[in-house]
């Protein structure tokens, strides 16, 4: 419990510096391939222990990780109760305690994880009522089964249930273990049939998503090459539920929206519990990867390329907000989501958060969704989801691009604050220079530098009704220099 990466944002392990050639893998789930990280720091906070022998409880003191996003201690033989302090965990995204020997009641403070997008406690001993505020109503039956004793929620309500008997499920099983790996190897048989039967019936021109993880849900993608001309997969998966939503969300979003700054979908497939969306390849993966995890100095994106990239994507995002019918609320704009082309072209992607915004509607009702550090400071009071919160995240992207910095790793000596924090009160320490990634810091180029940093700065108004609309913020950068 002293794991000090773990615990503070700003600790740091020298022996895992990004010299040192070490590249970091996750693996998120059994068919997808792992996500790389090249530096520490850019590394999500995570525990990952499935699938080891580990008995034992679990130590109220996990409540000390303040900053951890993954929690993985499932397929082990860990017996005790859910410890209340996990809810300390406001930061967490996953946390699987599946196939264990957990008994007792799933904690109601769990409700204050807002941001849990994963939640498994299957095949345990709990019983007692399921939370039902929160996260937990979008998580599906799958999540709850092998627990005969837990009641209301997605499973029997609670008045059907005096009594649960709960078999003891066998401890560390190897006839277990070969039969998930046996399921697992044919699932991954029949997945490649699909796709390969999939691609070669595309009679359209097919090409999208390199591997990427959004902030609701794990996906995973494949390249794959079919006439010449490349594809990208992304298969969906997590909660059943939950990727059937983002499922329906992403295809009705993207076949109203066609435009040259939206990735474009070119098919898609159901088959059983998998979901299939087919794009167009994007051979420059995400700009994520390229302001905070390429190493390569020669390869830093220069002052032109940057505002070319602000530019197109302004435009993707001005297209469903105000052109696309009905108009589209995006709900998850950050760096991740926009993909380059072989010219680093800018195109929105990720669509399965967004929202259809019928005829004369000015918002849609949401829980709080998106990824830490780019939501909205209104959405957690009203939840409520517009086109000005779309315009929020994207202030937050264009601070990205000015500083080269994550929205949530800014944090230095006693001043810990987030990005958008950090530049707002260096602006009012008329210090907004300091600001600037030296990597595009140019004297000749400071006008611009500072016309978008003021773009930004309005983008991201704490009051919605002072920022601008999108098709101002492309007016905007489009006069950049001119």
């Amino acid at each position: 419990m002293e794991l000090k990466s773990l615990t503070s944002a700003g600790a740091s392990s020298p022996g895992l510096s990004p010299s040192a050639g070490i590249p970091l893998y996750v693996k998120r789930n059994q068919t997808g391939s792992g996500l790389q990280y090249k530096q520490v720091s850019s590394f999500p906070p995570s525990i990952y222990l499935s699938y080891n022998m580990i008995n034992g409880t679990i130590s109220p003191k996990i409540g000390q990780l303040k900053q951890l996003h993954v929690l993985d201690l499932s397929n082990n033989n860990i017996t005790g109760v859910i410890p209340s302090s996990i809810s300390d965990l406001l930061n967490l995204e996953v946390l699987d305690l599946c196939s264990n020997d957990l008994y007792g009641s799933i904690p109601p403070s769990l409700e204050r994880l807002t941001f849990l997008s994963r939640f498994n406690v299957a095949n345990n001993h709990l019983k007692g009522p399921i939370p039902a505020g929160g996260q937990f109503s979008s998580f599906s039956n799958s999540s709850f089964e092998g627990n005969l004793g837990l009641c209301g929620g997605v499973v029997s309500p609670c008045k059907d249930i005096e009594t649960a008997m709960t078999p003891r499920r066998p401890s560390g099983s190897s006839r277990t273990k070969s039969n998930i790996l046996g399921i697992t190897v044919a699932l991954g048989v029949g997945l490649s049939l699909i796709l390969a039967f999939l691609i070669v019936k595309m009679s359209r021109r097919a090409d999208p998503i390199n591997e990427e993880e959004t902030g609701s849900h794990v996906s995973s993608s494949a390249a794959l090459m079919t006439s010449s001309k490349k594809a990208a997969i992304k298969k969906l998966s997590g909660d059943c539920g939950q990727i059937e939503r983002e499922f329906q969300a992403e295809v009705e979003a993207l076949s109203r929206a066609q435009h040259q700054n939206l990735v474009s979908l070119q098919g898609y497939c159901r088959h059983g519990n998998d979901r299939l969306l087919v794009y167009s390849y994007m051979e420059n993966g995400s700009l994520d990867y390229w302001l905070h995890e390429c190493v390569d100095e020669s390869s830093v994106l220069q002052w032109e390329t940057r505002l070319k990239i602000a530019r197109g994507a302004a435009k993707g995002l001005a297209f469903l907000h105000k052109v696309c019918e009905p108009h589209i609320v995006h709900r998850d704009v950050k760096s991740s989501n926009i993909l380059l082309d072989e010219d680093f072209k800018a195109h929105l992607a990720d669509f399965g958060l967004s929202r259809l915004l019928r005829p004369y509607d000015t918002h849609v009702t949401t829980d709080l969704v998106g990824t830490l550090g780019y939501i909205p400071p209104e959405y957690s009071q009203s939840l409520i989801a517009t086109c000005r919160g779309d315009v929020y995240s994207f202030g937050v992207v264009l601070l990205e691009l000015l500083t080269s910095r994550r929205p949530v790793e800014v944090c230095k000596g006693k001043n810990c604050r987030d990005l958008v924090s950090w530049v707002f009160q260096m602006k009012f320490e008329k210090r907004e220079f300091e600001v600037i990634a030296s990597s595009i810091w140019n004297k000749d180029k400071e006008k611009e530098l500072l016309e978008m940093l003021e773009i930004a700065c309005r983008c991201l108004d704490h009051d919605p009704r002072r920022r601008p609309s999108i098709d101002e913020v492309v007016s905007c950068l489009d006069g950049i220099g001119m």
